[in-house]
C-alpha cells in the first residue's frame, strides 16, 4: 500500500533541494511518486509540478464509495423490477443493473468527493506564509519513515499523511 506525505517547506530553494533528493528514489524500492507542490489556498506553484485533485480532495474515496453504494442499489432494483423468466435474462438484468448503476455511482461519487478538500491539508495551505509551499510525495508505506527523515533533514515540517486506498486503481 502507498502513503501520501504532505511536508511544508519555508522556501522554494529548500523544496527544490528536497525534490532533487527524491528524484533518485523514483526507481528505487521506495517507489516514490511525485513530488507535487501546492501553495497558499491549494493553488499550484509556478515552476513546480502541481498536485492532482485526488491528492487534495476525497475524489478517489468518493468514487469508490459511490460505485459500491449505487451497484448495490442496482442489484436491489434489478431484483425487484427485473425480468427473471429465464436464468440468462435474470443474469443479464442483475449484471446490467450492477454495472450501469455502479458506473453512475462512480461518476457521482467522484464529483461529490472532488468538492470535499482534505481538511488538514487545506488548513495548512491556508496558513502558509509568503514563499512557503507544501510538497506532496507518494511512497511505499514501509518506506515512509525513511522519506520523512530525508525531507525533515532538509527543512521540511510534516503536515499530514494518508494511506492510498486501492493504490493501483487510478481510474478516477
Amino acid at each position: 500500500m502507498r502513503t501520501l506525505l504532505c511536508v511544508r517547506f519555508k522556501n522554494a530553494a529548500a523544496a527544490r533541494n528536497g525534490w532533487a533528493k527524491l528524484l533518485p528514489l523514483v526507481r528505487a524500492p521506495a517507489y516514490v511518486t511525485g513530488p507535487w507542490f501546492i501553495g497558499r489556498g491549494l493553488r499550484p506553484v509556478e515552476g513546480f509540478p502541481g498536485a492532482d485533485p485526488t491528492h487534495t480532495t476525497f475524489r478517489h474515496e468518493g468514487s469508490i464509495a459511490g460505485y459500491a453504494a449505487f451497484a448495490i442499489l442496482g442489484l436491489v432494483l434489478a431484483g425487484y423490477y427485473g425480468d427473471h423468466s429465464a436464468p440468462l435474462s435474470g443474469l443479464t438484468t442483475f449484471g446490467l443493473g450492477f454495472i450501469a448503476f455502479g458506473v453512475c455511482g462512480w461518476l457521482l461519487g467522484a464529483l461529490f468527493g472532488a468538492t470535499l478538500p482534505r481538511q488538514r491539508l487545506a488548513r495548512a495551505a491556508a496558513l502558509l506564509s509568503q514563499g512557503e509551499l507544501i510538497m506532496i510525495v507518494g511512497c511505499r508505506s514501509s518506506e515512509k519513515e525513511t522519506i520523512k527523515t530525508l525531507l525533515y533533514g532538509l527543512g521540511g515540517v510534516g503536515i499530514d499523511e494518508h494511506g492510498d486506498f486501492l493504490p493501483h486503481l487510478r481510474w478516477t
